[in-house]
């Protein structure tokens, strides 16, 4: 992968950005945006991010989008129920939050049958002398 490849040559990113692709998960639980905004806020508190804000939306008939705003970014949830469906993005800036105790996490919560997630390297600066 490229940003690994630059990484190792004395560059390095300022923030780390897991893209997820959740599928096969509960009707029940993607159309409750409590449960939701409960799963994204313990999810940034777990990942050691510092919670700056949050609004959810829920959609008629179905569907939920939410983001909670942390000081190293953004956590964000966009649900379609009727497909069993989620989409989500964890953007942590820094090194003190670990984006990856998020999407644990979110996971535990979803329960989804299959995920598809990748991670990119944000902003990737030269580190070197």
């Amino acid at each position: 992968m490229l940003a690994e490849r630059v990484i190792s040559r004395g560059l390095k990113a300022i923030g780390r950005h897991i893209i997820v692709e959740a599928f096969g998960c509960s009707r029940e639980v993607l159309d409750n945006p409590m449960l939701l905004r409960k799963t994204l806020m313990d999810a940034a508190r777990k990942a050691n991010m510092e919670i700056c804000g949050e609004i959810f939306h829920e959609f008629n008939p179905q569907g939920v989008t939410g983001v909670v705003v942390v000081k190293e970014s953004h956590l964000s949830i966009h649900t379609w129920p009727e497909f069993g469906y989620a989409s989500i993005d964890i953007f942590t800036c820094g090194s003190y939050a670990d984006p990856w105790k998020a999407y644990d996490h979110i996971i535990k919560a979803l329960r989804p049958k299959s995920v598809q997630v990748m991670e990119l390297k944000r902003g990737i600066i030269w580190s070197g002398g």
